[in-house]
């Protein structure tokens, strides 16, 4: 398993779908980019929309720190309101912190990030098991959308917000060590310059022909390509592939395909694990204590 073996703690990694993932260590719980609502194409489009607060509380009743990687609505649209009944801090960009302000988040629940910033994630237990999560700030680049390029944000927001309303600025990758585990978050849609870690999540619209360059650099053991569902089902319903922004390299109705990209990964480098894991799946990681 990533970590290595011998004695030590355990971490737990959830897939939250999306590009939401969970990490719990030391008896904190790390969310990154947690999305469960899914509002439909109709209400995106034509009205505003608000966080489905019983389903997030039934399935995130806890967080301490929430890392958002950019300000897309499937990215932030419910973080204010998991930070709201949990008190967790929420790190993101400008825009990020404007948005979750409007949203009714105090200000001493929100803290701006830019790219080089280390954070030092304080955990329940810091004092009896040796020290915060730590989490580096990654300059990313998001895939271009046509539609839907970086800019500034509306001047006047209000409560619930319109899916026009989410505009990114920023989008950040995140190196997160916990014990002797590194997980990187890669949000760039190029192959890098990327750090090393154990345990490398990519989306899986990442073209095939730059993957090697990325594993080479980042040399993981363990690959976990995520957001490649289609995040305007709903999650009472199975998860579906969903489709690809168009662009001049691939056909418009293409679809994302992870288990595509896990028989490649184990066919061009065989020590790297690839798993796609199923929505709210666990999977633990045994760390080795520092010495």
């Amino acid at each position: 398993q990533p970590g290595g073996a011998g004695q030590g703690e355990m971490t737990e990694f959830r897939w939250l779908g999306v590009a939401g993932f969970e990490l719990e260590w030391n008896g904190s719980i790390l969310l990154v980019d947690p999305f469960l609502t899914r509002p439909p194409a109709y209400k995106l489009l034509f009205g505003r929309t608000r966080p489905d607060g019983a389903l997030l509380r039934q399935h995130l009743p806890r967080a301490d720190h929430i890392l958002v990687s950019h300000s897309h609505y499937d990215h932030l649209l419910d973080v204010p309101e998991i930070a709201s009944y949990t008190g967790a801090r929420v790190y993101g960009s400008a825009n990020t912190c404007r948005i979750a302000a409007v949203c009714g988040l105090p200000p001493a629940q929100i803290q701006r990030v830019q790219a080089g910033d280390v954070l030092h994630l304080a955990t329940r237990e810091d004092a009896a098991q040796g020290g915060a999560m730590r989490a580096e700030v990654l300059a990313g680049e998001h895939a271009p959308i046509p539609i839907y390029r970086p800019g500034k944000l509306p001047e006047k927001l209000s409560y619930p917000l319109r899916l026009n309303d989410f505009v990114m600025d920023e989008d950040f990758g995140f190196l997160i060590q916990a014990g002797e585990m590194r997980l990187l978050s890669w949000h760039n849609w190029r192959p890098g310059p990327a750090p090393r870690a154990e345990v490398l999540l990519i989306g899986a619209d990442i073209r095939l022909p730059d993957l090697p360059e990325l594993l080479d650099q980042v040399q993981p053991r363990l690959l976990i390509p995520t957001h490649w569902d289609n995040f305007l089902r709903p999650l009472s319903k199975p998860l579906k592939p969903f489709f690809r922004p168009p662009s001049f390299q691939r056909p418009l109705l293409d679809r994302y395909d992870p288990w595509r990209l896990k028989q490649w990964v184990e066919r061009v480098s065989p020590g790297v694990e690839v798993w796609v894991p199923g929505l709210f799946e666990y999977r633990r990681f045994l760390l080795r204590r520092h010495t």
